[in-house]
């Protein structure tokens, strides 16, 4: 089950990261198709596990971005001058 959610907190990164959804029919949509229902057909164990495993992809995001927009704030402005 575990490649499961790999396949789709990979598809969930993507998406975050302005990635196209696969073209119906290909491969990687199969893939995907594929992993949601497995997950679907999984324990509640399983997809509480997706649903953290997503809950970490997003905080991962969100801190890369308040980092980057962070230190874009300090190159602007000059840097930090402590």
């Amino acid at each position: 089950m575990t490649k499961n959610i790999d396949t789709l907190i990979s598809f969930v990164a993507s998406q975050m990261d302005g990635e196209q959804v696969p073209p119906a029919s290909s491969a990687a949509f199969n893939q995907i198709s594929e992993a949601v229902g497995a997950v679907q057909r999984g324990s509640d164990k399983e997809l509480q596990a997706l649903g953290l495993r997503v809950m970490g992809a997003i905080i991962d995001r969100v801190r890369a971005n308040i980092a980057a927009e962070k230190a874009l704030h300090t190159f602007i402005t000059g840097g930090d001058h402590a």
